[in-house]
């Protein structure tokens, strides 16, 4: 196991899960910093990118209720509501009342938003295969069971 004393982790003290978690936080932080500069000459945010997939490729692209979309997204509520305002300012999205309940948003993706995606996805695919190649091509699998699982526990945990 790597040592992450460097990083005020004290190893003689035989606590894994500090390893695991700050390691996490750790991995999570290279790989933000290097998609916010694969993603930054598009002039769009990791989260924003996200929000535009989401609106793409969820619910077979017929659009997604905006509270919905802010439990996908590792954002507040708040910056859901500032994402998707700008967004759809931007032309990328569209929004409109939910017929069947007028308090909710329906978030869809615009062509000019369908367009971006397509012209950022090369080289944002290209970065996270590059990134996730880092794992041996034998243990990816199992890693992404393992963080898949270890996600779905937690979730089941807050519910």
């Amino acid at each position: 196991m790597k040592d992450l004393s460097r990083y005020g982790i004290n190893p003689a003290k035989n606590r894994p899960y500090e390893n695991i978690t700050y390691a996490l936080a750790l991995v999570y932080n290279v790989i933000n910093a290097q998609v916010e500069n694969c993603l930054a000459p598009c002039g769009l945010t990791p989260v924003q990118f996200n929000l535009l997939m989401l609106a793409a490729y969820q619910n077979g692209g017929n659009g997604l209720k905006q509270a919905e979309m802010g439990k996908r997204l590792i954002a507040s509520a708040s910056n859901v509501t500032k994402l998707v305002e700008k967004s759809v300012k931007e032309g990328l999205l569209s929004r409109a009342q939910n017929p069947q309940s007028r308090r909710e948003n329906i978030i869809k993706i615009t062509a000019k938003g369908q367009q971006l995606i397509d012209k950022v996805w090369p080289a944002y695919d290209q970065l996270v295969r590059r990134l996730t190649d880092r794992i041996p091509a034998k243990r990816q699998r199992a890693a992404a069971e393992i963080l898949n699982n270890w996600l779905e526990n937690l979730q089941q945990e807050d519910k």
